[in-house]
């Protein structure tokens, strides 16, 4: 049943239209403009923070593992280069985030480039490792790194909250619109980029990369601009989640699961696909919030357990996620 249910949404979406597309997408961006203006449910607008934060985060990871086919298990590299470089320029030297954030993308890319130029030479699971082995080793030394401040992390400093150069806010109404600004700027990126020669040169590598080499694509060149693009978004991402938090340190930035979580959402929604890491964000953020909160205490985990049934469903019926390579495009 689940399959066929999927299936007609899947034949209703590819039914539609460019413009039809287009004016369903408007029409949800403006539905979610609004929801602050309707509810002041604290616990709901920063669920809607998190699926615009972790569904950016996939747009990034999706350009490189979905289109690419590039499966990186390190992306919580460049999330920590983006969180730290916008909190260490900020706490140590007075540098506003308005400037703090573009550069921590600048340099998460940099970190990415670095990555990809040690790596891409590795092909399919011996990239993945060697991706998760550099997220390990990252991870170690940053807490044992005094400078930015070890395992204990960095704090930003309670003084400058509200003020428009900390770009720090008393409460969620500005994050929501600043990193969901952030994440339909970056979906409109991916929509372009999903039309243009350089995604349909990814999803030519990704298919068969010797014939794509032997078409004259040159694979290294083009995976190399997957993972910067792919690396500044979750930068980005990251000096956005250091403002939103107010504090960061290794167990939050670099942690295996974050790793897993950045990967998850382009999965459940469906990788490859212009609004599969949106779509899997709502479900997943959804799911933990709320299994989270609702069952804490003697049922800590049990969120996990509840989220691995969705999870395994989702692979039983859907398993191309929610969001499959047809259904998930906005095709002419």
């Amino acid at each position: 049943m689940a399959t066929a249910v999927g299936d007609r949404l899947t034949t209703v979406w590819t039914g539609l239209d460019r413009r039809h597309h287009l004016a369903l997408a408007a029409l949800v961006v403006g539905v979610l403009a609004v929801v602050p203006l309707v509810t002041n449910n604290e616990f709901l607008m920063n669920t809607l923070v998190l699926i615009f934060l972790f569904g950016t985060m996939g747009h990034g990871w999706n350009i490189l593992g979905g289109y690419a086919g590039q499966v990186s298990l390190g992306h919580a590299v460049m999330f920590a280069a983006g969180a730290y470089t916008t909190a260490i320029l900020f706490v140590y030297y007075g540098i506003t985030p308005i400037v703090g954030i573009p550069v921590g993308g600048v340099v998460a890319a940099v970190v990415g480039l670095a990555l990809g130029a040690a790596t891409f030479r590795l092909r399919y699971h011996y990239f993945a490792m060697a991706t998760l082995a550099a997220a390990l080793i990252v991870r170690v030394i940053f807490f044992r790194w005094e400078w930015v401040g070890g395992a204990t992390g960095i704090e930003y400093p309670f003084a400058e909250l509200g003020t428009l150069a900390s770009l720090t806010f008393r409460g969620n109404l500005p994050y929501y619109y600043l990193i969901g600004g952030f994440a339909l700027l970056t979906t409109l990126f991916v929509y372009v980029m999903d039309r243009s020669k350089l995604g349909t040169y990814l999803k030519a590598i990704n298919m068969d990369q010797a014939a794509a080499e032997s078409a004259g694509i040159d694979a290294f060149r083009y995976k190399s601009y997957a993972m910067g693009l792919s690396s500044l978004i979750t930068g980005v991402c990251g000096g956005l989640y250091a403002q939103y938090v107010l504090y960061i340190d290794p167990a939050s930035t670099l942690r295996l699961l974050r790793n897993i979580d950045i990967i998850m959402v382009a999965i459940v929604g469906g990788i490859g696909t212009v609004l599969g890491p949106l779509i899997g964000a709502g479900v997943f953020i959804t799911v933990r919030e709320y299994t989270r909160t609702s069952l804490s205490g003697t049922q800590t985990g049990l969120g996990y357990v509840i989220f691995g049934v969705v999870l395994l469903f989702i692979s039983m019926y859907r398993p191309g996620g929610i969001l499959n390579r047809y259904g998930g495009r906005w095709d002419d």
